[in-house]
């Protein structure tokens, strides 16, 4: 809508009528998404958020673990062949 300047004039639009996703939008870390996504997954009541931390921390170790596992493996391996 052009005004007597000839500039546009900016168009306020209503919350309402955004995107929910644009109105609600949240941080999650990655760590959370894993979570959220195990539980569920395997159909686990929904923790509280206290749980739902130590959860996380469990995860957390249990990723650590299997990528610490996994690099230990890789290198007796190499070492195994490369010798």
């Amino acid at each position: 809508m052009a005004g007597a300047t000839g500039r546009m004039q900016p168009v306020q639009i209503a919350a309402r009528e955004l995107h929910p996703g644009v109105r609600y939008r949240t941080q999650i870390s990655v760590l959370n998404f894993f979570v959220r996504m195990f539980v569920n997954t395997f159909g686990i009541t929904q923790p509280a958020p206290g749980t739902e931390a130590r959860a996380g921390r469990f995860i957390a170790l249990m990723l650590t673990a299997l990528l610490v596992l996994l690099v230990a493996v890789a290198a007796l391996l190499r070492a195994a062949f490369l010798h």
